[in-house]
């Protein structure tokens, strides 16, 4: 008898199934308009961000978008009704944050907080003893972990030689970064890789050697040790960001600018967006391999340079390039115009001079690429505002609008350049806690009056009038800088209303705040995670409100934020994250509120898998 394959069957099979499956996908776009209320209009209430309708009781959503927005319960008539149990807020932007390095992060040795290298040594063996069999230690798996400051250590930067005080670690490669990310601590077994002596330091750089060797910080640090550390795999990165989206899903977060990110790893997200695997909006600034250097050669073949508005709808976007004129406060590599107050042999340090930061940024400039610089310090923040006036002209009013170029930190800005700022609209992208986290030395670094005229400007920011038909900048963006600050951004609104310390409550200045002049109300810190982001972004008709026609982003929080002058901000609970209308947080629940595209998506691939299977196993069986 002859024999016949099964698998033309099964190709049948499949392809009735899709052809079923995209007739009701048509249907689903036609009919799948939801309307959202919350649960007790009587008692809670959605803040929009919408001028319209300042505060709702219900919208509707269809296909991803906000469609209508109700200040009260319309009339239903039999249409699908999900009530929200809380407060509802638009989704929160964080402007300025380190995906990937946050995905590490929550799989290495967390240092926040030790106060003496004893706990720095104590928590990485706790750390091993946890992952006991699993090779950390071993040239090819080196132990990572982030948050020493040498604040706790008495002022001064630890040793390889303290590191490996406890015979369990002398022998094993560790790399751990400071708080900042702007040095690395590391261990004798990293070191021995090196020449003896140590090489000098790269222009840019810092080789700590008092009061031993250990720490390399800012271009040493990526010259000379990240070049000897083993690179994870396309597949660890991915676990990374699958890790870190969970975590920023959780406290509300639906979109992230990553403030510098290798092509590389863009590509990595490019095909996790093609997968629909992305929970969170990501707006990415590139980062060349050579940093504060023009690559086009290695942009050239990202998939994002083709899709100007963004990837799977705006779920992946380019944000420009990143580059960076100066180190961190913390380790004294700000970049100032005069010496540090409590180390005055030094003035901090420039990652590229002045000459080259302008000629670098007229170069992406005339590529047609938004550009962003890393600037602390005001002698950087100074060198990025004179190379944004070069290409915009020494005579723009408010002709940044087209541009939407940025400083990112803009901590430290010297009256003159903050005047500067304001007339061309150059946007600040400020993180709120590194004020509240810096206050407990920047008296000390930068004496009384630097602190009280130039450093963590806020509320200056906000322009003090209604934006001019030259520019419609809002005011500043807002962010964390994750994971040098933990990412929930109700601890940055926090902070900003307040100048509290969030994790403590408190302030050097009592419980009035930290320079108080300089906080913003509730509404000021919202815009700045929200509608702010969304300009910062080009996306202000996309995203940042609870709005027609915008992007259906949105969060559920357990009160009012708008009572009691923000202090309730700091302990607020999120109890759901919606992205593009579909259910990001609580994660146990996600499957069951995902999209009925997702579900089907989802049913088509096992009934794909399981003819697959059945055709292997059959196929050649006689019938």
């Amino acid at each position: 008898m002859p024999q016949f394959r099964v698998l033309p069957l099964g190709g049948i099979l499949t392809a009735g199934f899709i052809a079923l499956v995209a007739s009701l996908i048509i249907s689903e776009g036609k009919f799948s308009s939801i309307l959202y209320c919350v649960s007790d209009p009587s008692s809670s209430h959605i803040t929009t961000l919408n001028s319209s309708v300042p505060r709702a009781k219900c919208f509707r959503v269809q296909n991803a978008i906000f469609t209508e927005v109700f200040d009260e319960v319309p009339e239903i008539n039999g249409e699908e009704v999900k009530f929200l149990n809380g407060f509802v807020l638009p989704g929160l932007i964080d402007s300025h944050g380190h995906i990937l390095q946050y995905g590490e992060m929550l799989e290495s040795v967390s240092l926040y907080g030790a106060e003496s290298i004893t706990e720095v040594r104590l928590r990485v063996k706790e750390f091993l003893s946890k992952h006991q069999g699993e090779g950390y230690g071993s040239r090819e798996k080196w132990i990572r972990g982030i948050g020493w400051d040498q604040k706790y250590f008495g002022g001064v930067m630890p040793t390889a030689k303290e590191l490996g005080a406890d015979p369990s670690l002398s022998d094993l490669y560790i790399m751990l970064d400071r708080v900042d990310v702007h040095c690395v601590l590391t261990s004798q077994k990293v070191l021995d890789l090196l020449p003896d002596p140590l090489p000098e330091a790269p222009p840019g750089g810092v080789i700590i050697t008092d009061p031993g060797p250990g720490v390399f910080c800012d271009n040493a640090m990526d010259a000379i040790i990240y070049p000897l550390a083993p690179k994870p795999d396309a597949a660890q990165k991915t676990r990374w960001f699958h890790t870190a989206m969970a975590e920023l899903n959780s406290v509300g977060i639906v979109g992230m600018g990553d403030a510098g990110m290798r092509p590389e790893d863009v590509s990595i997200l490019e095909s996790m967006v093609e997968k629909d695997e992305l929970t969170i909006r990501m707006n990415v600034m590139l980062e060349c391999a050579e940093r504060n250097t023009y690559c086009p050669d290695e942009t050239k073949g990202l998939k994002l340079l083709d899709s100007p508005k963004g990837m799977g709808a705006e779920m992946l976007m380019l944000g420009g390039v990143k580059l960076f004129a100066d180190g961190a406060l913390g380790s004294w590599g700000a970049a100032l115009l005069e010496p540090y107050s409590d180390k005055s042999d030094t003035s901090g340090t420039m990652l590229i001079n002045e000459t080259a930061l302008t000629s670098v940024v007229k170069d992406w400039f005339e590529a047609r690429f938004q550009v962003n610089i890393h600037a602390i310090g005001d002698r950087a923040n100074r060198a990025a505002v004179d190379a944004f006036e070069n290409v915009l002209g020494a005579d723009c009013e408010g002709c940044n609008e087209a541009k939407r170029l940025r400083i990112e930190h803009a901590q430290i800005i010297h009256p003159d350049d903050q005047k500067r700022i304001a007339k061309m609209g150059i946007i600040p992208s400020i993180q709120p806690t590194h004020a509240t986290s810096d206050m407990a030395y920047a008296l000390s670094r930068l004496g009384a009056d630097r602190l009280t005229n130039s450093a963590y400007r806020m509320r200056s920011f906000f322009p003090s009038s209604a934006p001019s038909i030259l520019s419609s900048y809002p005011g500043p963006v807002l962010g964390s800088d994750f994971p040098v600050e933990p990412p929930n951004p109700f601890h940055g609104m926090y902070a900003a209303v307040t100048r509290l310390n969030p994790a403590t409550g408190e302030s050097p200045a009592g419980e009035g705040g930290w320079y108080p002049e300089e906080k913003l109300s509730v509404e000021q810190a919202l815009l700045g995670f929200t509608r702010n982001a969304a300009y910062g972004w080009f996306k202000e008709g996309r995203m940042g409100a609870i709005e027609k026609g915008l992007w259906a982003d949105w969060m559920v929080v357990d009160r009012d934020i708008n009572v009691d002058g923000g202090q309730g901000l700091r302990d607020l609970v999120v109890k759901e994250t919606w992205v593009g209308g579909r259910k990001m947080f609580p994660k146990d629940e996600q499957l069951a509120e995902g999209s009925w595209f997702e579900n089907t998506l989802k049913a088509f691939r096992f009934f794909a898998e399981s003819a697959a299977s059945w055709a292997r196993g059959f196929g050649t069986q006689e019938l």
